[in-house]
């Protein structure tokens, strides 16, 4: 690189030390929001738009971006982690530059306002009303940020899936969906209508929360999720944050009837964890730590929770632990009875508590409404009927209140508008993956190990260890040798359910 570059690069690693920082005090703020004393949080929410105010001046300041431009006209002398980090920040920077600094801050107090306290008080009554005029804001601000952002190749919706999968369009969601439409719903109602039920002790007996605690505590041994740079806390609805490949925390959510459901929502938070965990040491002083996109992060919280997680190979060993934790409230439970009641289907509300069958239905519910959100059908006014008549028609139920319908997940009221196609993507990305690792070495002996420490160095070879230097389908093609093909899916659901219930394939 010449001088100039040269001295570009410099006041870019400076300037991104300063981001890097500056996203601390968000990270820690997530971590306690739903634990701070109710008071505090007004001022609270001052201080982190300020913050806010402060990140966007110095990613939209002249010295951030004549830096930015300078290496960008020389990207081809530049290292390919480096190059391919200035082709990403130009873009986001561009983008972030192309948004109203007024709009943005009042935007950023608009989610403060709502997450978590006007959406944990909906969700826990169940009414839509105390969130409704915030998601009107939400909403209001997508549709002009689409605007803002729009190109001649990405319009209204698309500008917001591209973000959380580059390269996603409606048109190939579409596709994807409508592959899962006609393959999977009409499965589906056959299975719901062979399973037998399960075994009594899931549905009349209380699970002590201190026990699951402890059994999660095991699950964390067994997903080699280090202590010295992990912690596991509580929240409303589970979720994964980190803060570089040191500091990587987990929620959880407890609930004494239901012992599944904390089990697997820490297996598949910290299947993400470990994706974290394990990025190049290299890469965490760059801006391209860290994983690649949504759909890539939920193929490796997915894959554990369910490809691994709900196989009879995985709970061969580890179920006697769950039996000595339980001995009482598991008594008379035999492991054939414990791995069909985690695999059991079931037409229900809750996406986060899905089986894996139904799994893709709830979020082509979600796929559904944010279209109509883009496309003037969908709005708060009318939101939480349509949310209602799609579960009738895709899964046969009835709503009974907000709280386990358009109020059940943090994502709108967070404002990630574009990120629930990424679950049943991901969910596909992990099928394949697993058919890749299988075929390199016996996955499911190794599911039957002590721990997943020959699953986890595959992921960190041939996925992991890349954070974000590369693109999405350049990480996921290098790992499985080949294009994505959502047939491993339909597939994989097909022949476990088959087998699972006696069905002919």
């Amino acid at each position: 690189m010449n001088a100039k570059a040269l001295r570009a690069e410099k006041t870019y690693n400076e300037i991104n030390m300063r981001l890097r920082a500056l996203s601390l005090p968000f990270f820690l703020n997530g971590w306690e929001e739903e634990h701070m004393p109710p008071a505090a949080k007004p001022y609270r929410n001052k201080q982190i738009v300020e913050l806010s105010s402060m990140m966007y001046e110095l990613q939209t300041g002249k010295r951030y971006m004549n830096a930015i431009e300078e290496l960008y006209a020389c990207r081809e002398e530049l290292d390919p982690v480096l190059r391919h980090e200035i082709e990403e920040v130009k873009l986001s920077s561009d983008k972030l530059a192309r948004i109203p600094k007024t709009e943005y801050l009042a935007y950023q107090n608009v989610l403060l306002e709502t997450y978590p306290e006007k959406f944990v008080k909906a969700k826990s009554s169940g009414d839509f009303s105390v969130v409704k005029p915030y998601l009107k804001q939400i909403i209001a601000f997508n549709r002009k940020y689409v605007k803002w952002e729009e190109t001649d190749e990405l319009k209204g919706y698309d500008v917001l899936l591209d973000e959380y999968e580059k390269g996603m369009t409606t048109h190939k969601y579409d596709e994807f969906f409508g592959l899962i439409k006609s393959e999977l719903v009409p499965f589906v109602k056959e299975v719901l209508s062979v399973q037998k039920p399960v075994h009594p002790a899931f549905s009349g007996r209380i699970f002590p929360v201190e026990k699951q605690k402890k059994f999660c505590e095991y699950l964390g041994e067994v997903m080699l999720f280090d202590k010295s740079k992990t912690m596991i806390g509580e929240s409303e609805h589970p979720y994964t944050n980190n803060n570089g490949n040191c500091d990587v925390r987990i929620t959880n959510h407890y609930y004494e009837n239901d012992l599944a459901s904390a089990i697997f929502s820490c297996i598949h938070e910290m299947g993400h964890g470990l994706y974290e965990l394990q990025v190049a040491d290299e890469l965490q002083d760059t801006m391209s730590g860290g994983g690649v996109s949504m759909a890539m992060h939920e193929s490796q919280s997915r894959f554990f929770e369910n490809n691994v997680g709900r196989s009879r190979e995985f709970w061969q060993r580890h179920f006697s632990v769950l039996k000595d934790i339980f001995k009482d409230e598991l008594d008379g439970v035999e492991l054939d009875d414990f791995v069909y009641y985690i695999n059991h289907a079931e037409a229900g509300f809750i996406r986060t508590e899905a089986d894996e069958l139904t799994y893709p239905l709830h979020v082509l519910i979600r796929y559904e409404i944010e279209k109509g959100m883009f496309d003037g059908t969908v709005t708060e006014e009318n939101v939480e009927e349509v949310w209602n008549a799609k579960y009738k028609e895709y899964l046969g139920i009835d709503v009974p209140d907000a709280g386990k319908g358009v109020v059940q997940d943090m994502h709108w009221y967070g404002g990630s508008i574009g990120y629930f196609p990424t679950y049943a993507l991901g969910s596909a990305y992990a099928a394949q993956i697993f058919a890749a690792m299988n075929t390199q070495f016996d996955v499911y002996s190794a599911m039957g190990d002590e721990n997943i420490g020959k699953i986890a160095a595959w992921l960190k070879e041939h996925i992991h260890k890349y954070g974000s230097s590369k693109r999405p389908d350049e990480i996921f093609e290098g790992a499985v040798g080949a294009q994505f093909n959502p047939h491993f899916y339909i597939d994989y659901l097909k022949n476990k359910y088959s087998n699972l219930c006696g069905l002919s394939k």
